[in-house]
């Protein structure tokens, strides 16, 4: 990847988009890319972190391994925005399983010694940083208030709700489209259901006209509707 593209999309994130362009430059020059295909595996709980990782394009999801062929996601990132940063600066292990979750994934790796060395010297590198860790307890706190929601229908409301805060696109006829692909089976584990229960959910929504399929995502067609399920 040509190194003024690495810049632009380092630039672009939300982990170091506003470090001077000299600090850029360095990570830029510490950066590989890499393109992964929907269920390519980033990284299995266990492994030990060797770089940052920004998501160019794309949609990734933290799976927790519960027993042998089964798993829960517990959290979802998309562009610009980092991932498994916790890990890297606490020195540990991953906790869970990171896979790419669109047909399409680019990524941007940026080696762990270059940012903790970076860290140490740079007090906003190390700001940048802090503020990420806040964001990711920040995703947590979101799994947990889906999952905290009520019954099932609140919960996908909520959950729908925010993806479209965090990927929503306004369209001209005011609906929001969400560039996030998800499986009816992936939505019941983000929000703790049935697929039975979540595929006739959200059958009964299109047939309303609340919420659209399609191949490239959702279109939340009318949101105060789903805002008034989210709050019963």
């Amino acid at each position: 990847m040509p190194l003024p593209e690495v810049l632009g999309s380092l630039r672009a994130s939300r982990l170091f988009g506003k470090l001077d362009e000299s600090q850029l430059l360095e990570f830029a020059r510490s950066t590989n890319r890499e393109q992964l295909q929907r269920g390519d595996v980033l990284w299995r709980a266990g492994d030990a972190p060797s770089s940052i990782t920004i998501i160019t394009s794309g949609l990734v999801k933290i799976c927790k391994p519960l027993r042998p062929g089964m798993s829960t996601i517990v959290g979802l990132f998309g562009p610009r925005e980092s991932v498994g940063d916790v890990a890297v600066v606490s020195g540990k292990v991953y906790p869970a399983e990171a896979v790419a979750a669109s047909d399409r994934v680019e990524l941007l790796r940026i080696e762990k010694t270059a940012v903790l060395e970076a860290m140490e010297r740079v007090p906003a590198v190390a700001m940048a940083v802090n503020r990420s860790l806040v964001e990711h307890s920040n995703a947590l706190q979101d799994k947990i208030r889906v999952l905290a929601a009520g019954a099932v229908d609140q919960r996908l409301a909520t959950l729908l709700l925010h993806l479209a805060e965090r990927f929503g696109d306004e369209q001209e006829d005011k609906s929001t489209f969400i560039p996030v692909v998800l499986s009816r089976a992936e939505l019941s584990l983000l929000v703790g259901a049935t697929i039975e229960t979540t595929i006739r959910i959200m059958s009964r929504w299109q047939k309303e006209g609340l919420v659209q399929t399609s191949p490239e995502g959702f279109v939340l067609t009318r949101a105060e509707a789903l805002e008034e399920v989210a709050n019963g």
